[in-house]
């Protein structure tokens, strides 16, 4: 198996945070868990589709390009066979240029990127069959970008700005304070959060403050949970342990079985990541 983050055209920068890719022989794999970092996300299914499994165990096939919204709640996915996945990760407030709608519209769900952008997803999809891994990620975004050119939503910087502070003070903040300081009302705040986000800033403040805790693991895998949420401000265990399985739906022990094994098979080397990257500027 194989992932890799890589930073986006500079023309998509505001409103991009990375774009990744996913590849692992079939058959299948086991159930991942997907943590909420507060991002919405363009998925594409270039090879077989994961599926998401719900809590009693039956499961529903992913479409092939989905818009994923914001995730609030537990969300268990996984591969049905040779996974090659191509996403695009979205700033909190980045996808709304691109979407066109508001994002209220989509949270906690995966639809079906046709039925948001029409058919042209359906054109997308058959150009990037034959592509290699760099060129595939290079026309997802010149297909991202062109639509944000031609679209007429515009970006509401009052959010932008509210959410990079926000995520700079990793979720602690004062919400009434946010808005004063953009000198609207709180509820007029939240309804453009949602409008933007996905969600309201007291909830993309939860989801900044709980992601923060895997930051730290991610920079020092040996570290206790217990350590990291104190350092990230949790100074309840319990209420990190609330927060843990809200967001999650197991324990962090359980969580930490499973992603220390995910972990392990993700392992690569880096001139695997080189040589896409390089591919990458050869095609821009």
């Amino acid at each position: 198996m194989s992932y890799a983050e890589f930073a986006p055209l500079p023309a998509l920068a505001p409103f991009v945070r990375c774009v990744w890719m996913f590849e692992a022989p079939g058959p299948g794999g086991p159930p991942t868990r997907i943590v909420p970092d507060g991002r919405p996300e363009l998925v594409i299914h270039c090879g077989d589709r994961f599926a998401e499994v719900a809590r009693d165990g039956t499961t529903h096939a992913q479409p092939r390009i989905l818009f994923a919204g914001q995730v609030t709640k537990p969300l268990v996915v996984k591969p049905l066979g040779r996974a090659s996945v191509i996403g695009v990760r979205f700033h909190p407030a980045g996808a709304l240029p691109f979407l066109g709608r508001p994002l209220r519209e989509v949270t906690d769900a995966r639809i079906p990127a046709s039925r948001l952008l029409g058919r042209s997803v359906t054109t997308l999809l058959y150009e990037l069959e034959t592509m290699t891994t760099a060129a595939r990620i290079q026309r997802v975004q010149e297909f991202i970008a062109a639509r944000i050119d031609g679209g007429t939503a515009e970006r509401d910087l009052i959010v932008e700005a509210a959410v990079a502070r926000i995520e700079a003070n990793r979720g602690y903040v004062d919400v009434a304070a946010l808005a004063a300081d953009a000198g609207i009302g709180r509820r007029q705040l939240e309804r453009r959060f949602g409008d933007a986000v996905g969600v309201g800033p007291s909830l993309l403040a939860s989801i900044f403050r709980f992601r923060s805790v895997f930051d730290l693991m991610e920079r020092d895998a040996t570290r206790p949970w217990t350590d990291a949420a104190l350092a990230a401000g949790y100074y309840d265990q319990s209420h990190f342990i609330r927060e843990f399985r809200r967001f999650v739906g197991v324990s962090p022990t359980e969580f930490a079985r499973t992603a220390a094994e995910l972990a392990e098979a993700l392992a690569q080397p880096q001139a695997y990541v080189a040589n896409v990257q390089a591919a990458m500027a050869t095609a821009r």
